[in-house]
């Protein structure tokens, strides 16, 4: 499906209005930028999988449509990339069925730099569906093929700009970088009767989170020589420009605020948060 281009020239909508302590009105959004000003020096887009059904979170609505303050997850998500201005393009996956949900969230909060393409039956088959359409440079398409390019999750609406600046900057060094956190809980290993096999020791282990970047002809290839199995079945990018370009990622220490939208309870931590970040009333 060929990408298309949503939204207009005009800024996303103000979200709600972050204060400072002495309780002026500050415009930027919930996630303050403290790398404004610095850039990459590469050009670089962005690609989120949204195509997800929200399986875990055990509500009829996919989770990056579900409402917080009256406004969709992903609305959040998208207006933190858009105050990124060194982002050039934003390449959103959805399924057939919410293409005109999504058209619509894109109109409202007047996002911009937003193109859509069709998701995949998988994670890693809607983010290779992204890559495509960053990769054809079509006539007439708006989209160009960046140099670097951040895969992040729809659900994950705290991404502050200095962990992009760095997972981009790594990737520029390195061919490829991504967010991680310390593992909060050991890991076990179960036997196939249900008993502990072996645990493993939690120090030398982290958690994988979003976002990633990639020099966008290394995650390139990387999913065009994937196997069917990796992409049905398969959910680390990192692992995939390992395991085709070996190429080692570096790991770059995220912040606390990286955390996935997942179960129902984290609508309503994230509504807390944003009510605690902002006040309600819009930068005049």
């Amino acid at each position: 499906m060929e990408p298309r281009p949503s939204g207009g020239s005009k800024p996303a909508e103000p979200g709600p209005c972050l204060r400072s302590p002495g309780g002026a009105c500050q415009a930027t959004s919930a996630y303050s930028l403290s790398s404004a000003g610095a850039e990459p020096g590469c050009s670089v887009a962005a690609v989120l999988p949204a195509g997800g059904c929200g399986e875990r979170m055990g509500v009829p609505t996919p989770k990056q449509f579900c409402p917080i303050l009256e406004r969709p997850l992903i609305s959040y998500t998208l207006q933190a990339l858009e105050r990124v201005c060194w982002i050039k393009d934003i390449v959103v996956a959805v399924t057939r069925e919410n293409m005109e949900a999504m058209d619509g969230i894109i109109q409202r909060y007047q996002h911009k730099r937003i193109s859509l393409v069709e998701s995949g039956v998988t994670r890693h088959r809607s983010i290779f569906n992204g890559l495509k359409a960053l990769a054809e440079n079509r006539p007439n398409s708006k989209l160009s093929k960046p140099e670097v390019v951040i895969i992040h999750d729809a659900v994950r609406p705290f991404v502050e700009e200095d962990v992009l600046l760095k997972v981009v900057t790594a990737a520029k060094e390195h061919g490829a970088a991504g967010a991680v956190r310390p593992l909060v809980s050991t890991v076990i290993s179960p036997s196939a009767d249900g008993c502990l096999d072996h645990s493993l020791e939690r120090a030398r282990y982290k958690a994988s989170e979003m976002p990633q970047a990639f020099l966008f002809d290394v995650i390139y290839e990387a999913y065009q020589q994937c196997s069917d199995y990796d992409l049905e079945f398969g959910t680390e990018c990192l692992q995939l420009a390992l395991k085709y370009c070996h190429t080692k990622a570096k790991l770059v220490e995220g912040s606390p605020d990286l955390w996935k939208v997942t179960y129902k309870r984290d609508l309503y931590a994230a509504e807390s948060i944003i009510k605690e970040l902002v006040g309600f009333q819009h930068c005049p």
